[in-house]
C-alpha cells in the first residue's frame, strides 16, 4: 500500500540530521520543537524503523536512518532536477526543436542565427529534417516540424510567416563560357542562353520578384542532383542559378558571376514558416529569437 509522507517532514528529517538536533533544527525551520519532533515520530511510525538514536546531547541516525537519508538525498535531488527540467522547458530552455528545409543548408546567415540560439540554449536538442515540400507540408500540419525554413514555400500551409534572409543569385556557368569573367551577368545576358534546373529548383523569376516583362531564359529541367547539374553546365550544356550562399560548392570549371535585373542585384528570400497553434515552448521561444534577431520595418 502507498503511503502518504509530506514532502516537508523529509525535508525536516534531512534539517534534523544536518544540525544534529530537534530545538537547532527547530530554529533553522521556523518551527517548534515538539511539532517537530511530533512530526518526526510519526514518520518513523508509519516507516515502522527508528531514523534517530536521541541522546542528551542531541540526536544521531541510526544505522537503518543513515541509510534513509543518503537515498532521500538522492530522491530529492532528483526531485529537485525534474522540477527545474520542467521549469526550463516551459519556458523553452530545454526541450526539441525540429526545422525543415527543403534544399542543402546554405551557408548564410539564418543558419548563424540557429546556432547563436543553440549556444545560448545548451538544453534544447536542435534537430534538421531535409524533406520534400509535401513532407514540410504535412510535417507542419501533424507538429512533428516545428518550423520550416525556405524560399518559395506555400504560406497557406503555415499560420505565420517571418521573412529571415535574402541571398544574391549568381549564374554558374562553365570556365570556357563567353560570360565568364563577369562580375554580373544581367539577366537580359541570358535571353539566349540555356538555363538547367532540378527538381530542387523553383522558377527564380517568381521567387526573386523578377517582372513579367523580363526577357526570360530557356529553361531545361534534368531530374538529377546539384552536383550533376553542375557538371552538365561545366560541359558547356548550359548555366544554371543557385544562391551565392551555395557559390562555394562550385566544382572544379565552373565559375559563378552576380546575376542583375536592369543593374539590380536579384535576391532569393528565405522565410521561416510555423504554426500559432504549435504548443511545443521551444518552438515559441525560438520564434521569439528569430524576430528579435530579424526585426521588421
Amino acid at each position: 500500500m502507498r503511503r502518504s509522507i509530506r514532502l516537508l517532514t523529509l525535508q525536516c528529517v534531512l534539517v534534523i540530521a544536518e544540525e544534529g538536533s530537534f530545538l537547532a533544527a527547530s530554529t533553522r525551520l521556523n518551527m517548534h520543537h515538539t511539532a517537530l519532533s511530533r512530526r518526526v515520530r510519526d514518520l518513523e511510525l508509519t516507516l515502522g524503523v527508528t531514523l534517530f538514536d536521541r541522546h542528551s546531547g542531541g540526536v544521531r541516525p541510526t544505522a537503518v536512518g543513515t541509510r534513509f537519508l543518503a537515498n532521500l538525498r538522492r530522491v530529492l535531488t532528483d526531485l529537485d532536477g525534474m522540477i527545474s527540467s520542467v521549469g526550463a522547458t516551459g519556458r523553452g530552455e530545454a526541450g526539441q526543436l525540429m526545422i525543415g528545409i527543403d534544399a542543402p543548408l546554405p551557408a548564410c546567415g539564418y543558419v548563424d542565427a540557429v546556432v547563436a540560439f543553440v549556444r545560448d540554449r545548451p538544453d534544447v536538442d536542435v534537430r534538421f529534417t531535409e524533406a520534400s515540400r509535401a513532407d514540410l507540408h504535412s510535417g507542419l500540419s501533424s507538429r512533428t516540424i516545428d518550423v520550416v525554413i525556405a524560399h518559395g514555400f506555400d504560406r497557406r500551409c503555415a499560420t505565420e510567416t517571418l521573412p529571415l534572409w535574402r541571398d544574391r543569385i549568381v549564374v554558374a556557368m562553365a570556365g570556357e563560357h563567353p560570360l565568364a569573367g563577369r562580375k554580373k551577368v544581367d539577366l537580359a545576358d541570358l535571353a539566349q542562353e540555356t538555363t538547367l534546373i532540378n527538381s530542387q529548383s523553383m522558377e527564380f523569376w517568381t521567387l526573386c520578384g523578377i517582372g513579367t516583362d523580363a526577357v526570360l531564359p530557356s529553361i531545361v529541367r534534368h531530374d538529377v542532383s546539384r552536383s550533376s547539374l553542375l557538371n552538365l553546365v561545366r560541359k558547356g550544356i548550359g548555366v544554371t542559378l543557385l544562391p551565392d550562399s551555395d557559390a562555394a560548392s562550385l566544382i572544379e570549371g565552373v565559375v559563378s558571376s552576380v546575376l542583375t535585373n536592369k543593374n539590380k542585384s536579384v535576391r532569393l528570400r528565405y522565410d521561416a514558416h510555423w504554426r500559432s497553434d504549435n504548443s511545443n515552448p521551444v518552438s515559441g521561444a525560438f520564434v521569439a529569437f528569430l524576430r528579435e534577431t530579424y526585426p521588421q520595418d
